[in-house]
């Protein structure tokens, strides 16, 4: 996948997805200026490092698990998820994992390439683009009890894959 390279492709691609990732982000922040600076911050880090992404998806895709990866750092740093001492060293050790965007993103990618072709779409469809049961039903022309089903399969078998990250990155996969 080719990735902007100079300043004009990179603005294309800002205006191209910017709304989508401010709408991602802000669902799960419901504070503008948090999401303006999660969304900041995934740009400023896409153009720093375009040499080096390698995108296994659509740059869409790509996108918008970033904005689940800055969500869940965003609420580990605010300490909204903190209840009790245990889960607090759980966040102390996600932030000291070393596991970078990067890391995640390969590791959620191959999790989901375990599944079969049509939990695939459907696992990317309602946990990585955001589409709701009823809309996937809709689009692939499926109940949404199938859709259901499928994605409950598929959460199953990533989940599975990825237990050996910390429990705080499987949010990754639930928001």
């Amino acid at each position: 996948m080719l990735l902007p390279n100079n300043p004009k492709q990179f603005e294309e691609t800002f205006n191209e997805y910017w709304e989508v990732l401010y709408s991602a982000a802000y669902v799960r922040t419901k504070d503008q200026a948090v999401t303006e600076d999660i969304v900041q911050e995934i740009f400023i880090d896409f153009w720093q490092r375009r040499n080096e992404i390698k995108i296994k998806t659509s740059l869409k895709a790509y996108l918008l698990t970033a904005v689940k990866y800055k969500v869940i750092k965003h609420f580990a740093h605010s300490h909204l998820f903190l209840r009790n001492t245990e889960e607090h060293e759980e966040i102390a050790m996600f932030d000291n994992d070393n596991l970078e965007f990067e890391d995640l993103y390969d590791e959620l990618e191959i999790a989901i390439d375990k599944l079969s072709p049509r939990c695939q779409l459907i696992f990317r469809m309602s946990r990585i683009e955001g589409y709701s049961t009823d809309e996937i039903a809709s689009q692939l022309n499926i109940s949404s009890q199938t859709v259901h089903n499928q994605l409950s399969k598929s959460l199953g078998i990533v989940r599975n894959e990825l237990k050996h990250l910390t429990p705080l990155v499987i949010l990754l996969i639930k928001l």
